[in-house]
């Protein structure tokens, strides 16, 4: 049973803004946040004492009776050294902590999503390679924003506030020049920031479609080679390549800009401190506390400074890491919306009788819509399937066959219906018209049935009695023959024959076949069908098949028949 995914929204029930939802998904895990601003704190704190115990040592040098005690200054200084990086260290350790915590619920919500969504409405809504790219590239450029912009934002507070706290009780005058000039920064990181956030959307938006693209020509190789089309695919995916080049580009000159900026007010802020406390020291004002100021305050003061702004220059580094988080997470949020069906599959689908006599499949009054359509796919239907049965879903195309072996499946949750399976009946095995194999050995296909090592001697004779064996030419290195991309060296039929033989080796009793014979020609069929129903028998497997061959339906003793755009199916 499907778990449904969390939906972000406001108070109000709308959807959130990308800012709100980046907040909603660290909630969870704000300990992280609070260990970072603590950590945030006692660095800064250590900082100022830093400061103060080498403007002391140098003023009482210089100027003391009795020079200080240079051991313990130095012994402190090394203390004071220790405790501020270790904390600067346990504050990084705490922001990608949040990072890592974020991004593994993430995609663990972006997984059950996907099977709340169920592989047919999904396979309609995206393309693999986009959802393969927000699954991981997506969700990747989160980290910066957990990782360094939120630690750094809260040093841009805590530790200029307590700078400031420590310069005002010395010399309020130099505390107003750090005050007068840190706002200039963040309004022009704001000027800067409005562009940025743009940028990286359609950055974002082209790896996304670049990355279907990508794997869409991937699939479609061995027909782009037959179409004599390669080339032509070639410099088209080259000039989409350059097309993102560019905007990377664009995004990486934004992110130059704004630290540029961010160093030169800085630079200047601090030069304006410097030369009120030299002027102030030379004598040449006297107003407020500059008459009285000293060698202890100016270097105090001047060694603070740095470390004023040093926060602002971090934040500015890491700006561009939230216009990246922001719209990551307008492509994110959309992905984890709830789907518009009226009833959720946990509340569609109930538990079975564990009898043994209980049908392994029950559907009663399931109805099924797709989105755009007005005419349902299935409407109200009603159907018992029971061990060892062979069912076949008939009716012309169009009719639901497809749509209601997903239903069986789970791959497609009913917008109203009861769904109730058997314990037995809860992991099947599928096999459709073009029976996928990946790219690598047939050992590697086959061991796809289970988690456990598969024995060779298992998978030759699951391959034996699938009509295939090890012996036949077309395996020329047995289990050790590559399959390349279109199920390259396999015809359709042995490639089906390796479909079955996974499926026997899985285990399942329940088997869900959608059209496995329609790209078979008629001998390869009546082979192919002799061995699956032979293994049925054997087996005790219970078949539901969706096809609208007639040899299918003369060897399925029931058979349902739909007939498209209609609610009424009448079991035969």
């Amino acid at each position: 049973m499907t778990e449904p995914a969390t939906t972000d929204t406001h108070a109000t029930g709308e959807r959130a803004s990308p800012g709100q939802w980046l907040h909603t998904r660290q909630q969870p895990h704000r300990r992280w946040l609070v260990l970072s601003a603590a950590s945030t704190l006692v660095a800064t704190l250590a900082t100022i004492a830093l400061a103060g115990l080498v403007a002391w040592a140098v003023h009482g040098t210089l100027f003391a009776a009795d020079a200080p005690y240079l051991p313990g200054i130095l012994l402190g200084g090394l203390v004071l050294l220790a405790l501020r990086y270790s904390a600067q260290a346990l504050r990084d350790l705490a922001g990608h902590r949040l990072a890592f915590a974020v991004k593994q619920q993430l995609r663990a919500d972006l997984l059950r999503q996907a099977r709340h969504t169920g592989p047919t409405r999904l396979a309609g809504q995206t393309t693999a390679g986009a959802w393969a790219e927000q699954f991981q590239t997506r969700v990747d450029d989160l980290t910066g924003y957990y990782a360094r912009y939120l630690p750094a934002r809260q040093a841009v507070i805590l530790t200029p506030l307590a700078i400031l706290v420590a310069a005002l009780w010395l010399d309020w005058l130099a505390a107003l020049l750090l005050l007068l000039a840190a706002p200039l920064i963040p309004a022009f990181m704001a000027i800067v920031g409005m562009g940025a956030e743009q940028i990286h959307r359609r950055q974002q938006e082209e790896e996304n479609r670049l990355a279907g693209h990508f794997l869409d020509r991937i699939r479609t190789l061995d027909w782009l080679r037959r179409a004599r089309a390669i080339a032509a695919t070639e410099a088209e995916v080259v000039e989409r390549s350059h097309q993102q080049r560019r905007l990377t580009m664009r995004t990486l000159r934004v992110a130059f800009l704004s630290s540029a900026i961010m160093e030169f007010f800085s630079a200047v802020a601090i030069g304006m401190v410097a030369i009120y406390i030299g002027f102030a020291l030379f004598g040449a004002i006297d107003y407020g506390p500059a008459g009285d100021i000293t060698l202890f305050t100016g270097l105090f003061i001047l060694l603070l400074a740095p470390e004023y702004f040093l926060p602002l220059r971090q934040f500015a580094q890491s700006y561009h890491d939230r216009a990246g988080a922001l719209a990551a997470a307008q492509t994110l949020a959309p992905a984890l919306a709830s789907p518009s069906d009226p009833m959720d599959p946990a509340e569609a689908s109930a538990p079975a009788d564990e009898d043994a006599a209980a049908p392994w499949l029950q559907l009663e009054g399931v109805t099924v819509h797709y989105p755009g359509q007005r005419t349902p796919a299935l409407a109200d239907l009603d159907l018992a399937v029971h061990a060892g049965a062979h069912l076949a879903l008939t009716g012309p195309s169009g009719s639901g066959k497809s749509t209601l072996l997903a239903v069986c499946a789970g791959f497609l949750p009913p917008a109203t219906g009861t769904i109730r399976r058997h314990p037995m009946a809860r992991h099947f095995a599928w096999i459709d018209q073009d029976a996928h194999l990946f790219h690598g050995s047939l050992r590697e296909n086959l061991q796809l049935a289970r988690r456990d090592t598969i024995p060779d001697a298992e998978m030759a004779s699951a391959l034996q009695q699938a009509g295939l064996p090890l012996e036949a030419p077309e395996l020329p290195d047995g289990l050790d023959t590559a399959i390349g991309e279109a199920q390259h060296g396999l015809s359709g039929g042995q490639a089906q024959r390796v479909a079955v033989a996974r499926a026997l080796l899985s285990g399942h009793r329940l088997w869900l076949l959608d059209e496995p014979t329609s790209a078979l020609d008629p001998d390869t069929e009546q082979a192919l069908l002799d061995t699956l129903f032979q293994l049925a028998d054997v087996r005790g497997l219970t078949l539901v098949i969706a096809s609208h061959h007639a040899a299918i339906h003369q060897r399925c003793p029931q058979r349902l028949e739909l007939a498209p755009a209609t609610p009424e199916a009448h079991h035969a």
